[in-house]
């Protein structure tokens, strides 16, 4: 009803997921595609199994914090592994961590966890949405009202998650074997704390093999919302890109 014949198409976490996915299919109504932290990006690690097993994560490399890193292309050589989790978990943790994998493969969402609580699952929404310290309580507030209503009301497209994602946000097709024929123009962004490994984007750059425009931006100071932890160098970044395609 716009009228727009083709855009800048950004898509974050999931999103980022079903923009590539669009983008694949729709290449001509597409001008520039920014995958913001994305998942179901990478292939699972090849101990994934013995992974969930054990009720441990996988390891991920965090990045320096310096406003240099903001705007660093490539994996940089500030990057070390670190383990999302203890390598050895406690057994209550390792519990929980099998239950909600199996909750996962049978198609059970955060959604429903919150919707099967009752009146205690906004209180679930805002022991959540207090680990973000960087927001005023004013927005914190609105955050967890909107998380909140949201997820109460029925299920809709989550039902769809664990046919397309399996435990751990590891796609069951991997964007890694299939971004190769991508015809847009495409740029990674990740947080420096981002719990979504960047060497998943650095892995479908080099696929992509030099064929369109890339790029890859890793935000200090900021995790998996990096819009939201920091604004100011996300934002930077997201202009930067569009005004190359205008």
């Amino acid at each position: 009803r716009m009228g727009l014949e083709k855009m800048t198409l950004c898509g974050h976490s999931f999103g980022g997921y079903m923009s590539t996915l669009y983008a694949l299919k729709y290449p001509e109504r597409v001008e520039k595609l920014v995958l913001i932290s994305p998942i179901g990006v990478p292939k699972p690690p090849e101990d994934y199994e013995q992974m969930l097993r054990e009720g441990r994560g996988p390891q991920r490399r965090t990045q320096g914090t310096t406003p240099e890193a903001a705007s660093s292309s490539g994996s940089g050589d500030d990057a070390k592994a670190v383990p999302l989790d203890p390598s050895q978990p406690s057994m209550r943790r390792s519990l929980f961590f099998r239950v909600a994998m199996n909750l996962w493969e049978r198609n059970f969402a955060p959604q429903w966890i919150v919707r099967s609580a009752g009146p205690f699952g906004r209180r679930l929404i805002d022991m959540y949405i207090g680990r973000f310290a960087w927001l005023t309580e004013e927005q914190r507030a609105s955050l967890a009202a909107y998380a909140h209503q949201i997820s109460v009301l029925p299920g809709s497209s989550e039902y769809a998650l664990g046919d397309i994602l399996r435990p751990g946000a590891f796609a069951r097709r991997p964007l890694v074997d299939r971004i190769a024929s991508i015809t847009v123009p495409t740029t990674f962004m990740y947080g420096a704390n981002d719990w979504v490994d960047s060497a998943g984007g650095e892995e479908a750059i080099q696929k992509i093999g030099g064929r369109v425009a890339t790029g890859l931006f890793r935000v200090p100071n900021a995790g998996h919302n990096l819009h939201l932890e920091n604004p100011a160098d996300f934002n930077r970044i997201l202009i930067n890109e569009m005004r190359t395609v205008i």
